[in-house]
């Protein structure tokens, strides 16, 4: 299956936040102000994968990623992927496309945090060249549970 990447249009944004709670529980998913307050920052990098035409789902969208750049330091706030398309390859597409724009933003490192139990991602940002940088304490504080801060030079 192909996808088509591309930058966020304001009505993708219902589509967006309801992938969001699909893809994390209660207490970690983004509230409506969260995922708008990040979309919304300045020089803030949201990309949307929709499924390419001729797929069975054309014009819906599979997944996104939101990332900020901050002088010479990205961050990749969320990386949100529809159950039914993971380990087609999207994630890592969209983690490239972010890296992609992060550098020539200036950006010369790349971090985000993913909680210590979700192994799937923990082992997807692995293989894309993240190290575990060091463990947040109660980083999902909902949960009391922790996370890993991952990063990589760009």
């Amino acid at each position: 299956m192909d996808f088509h990447i591309r930058p966020f249009r304001a009505p993708d944004f219902d589509s967006l936040w309801k992938i969001d709670q699909i893809c994390f529980p209660p207490g970690i998913a983004y509230t409506q102000m969260d995922l708008t307050g990040f979309i919304t920052r300045r020089k803030a990098i949201t990309l949307v994968a929709e499924y390419a035409p001729g797929s069975p789902f054309t014009g819906g969208i599979a997944g996104f990623a939101v990332a900020q750049p901050v002088k010479k330091v990205g961050r990749i706030l969320t990386l949100d992927i529809l159950p039914q398309v993971r380990r087609l390859g999207l994630a890592t597409r969209l983690i490239h496309d972010c890296e992609a724009r992060l550098r020539a933003a200036g950006c010369e490192q790349a971090y985000l945090e993913t909680a210590v139990t979700n192994q799937p991602a923990i082992s997807l940002y692995g293989k894309l060249g993240y190290q575990i940088l060091r463990t947040l304490p109660l980083y999902y504080s909902t949960h009391a549970l922790d996370a890993y801060l991952m990063g990589k030079a760009l």
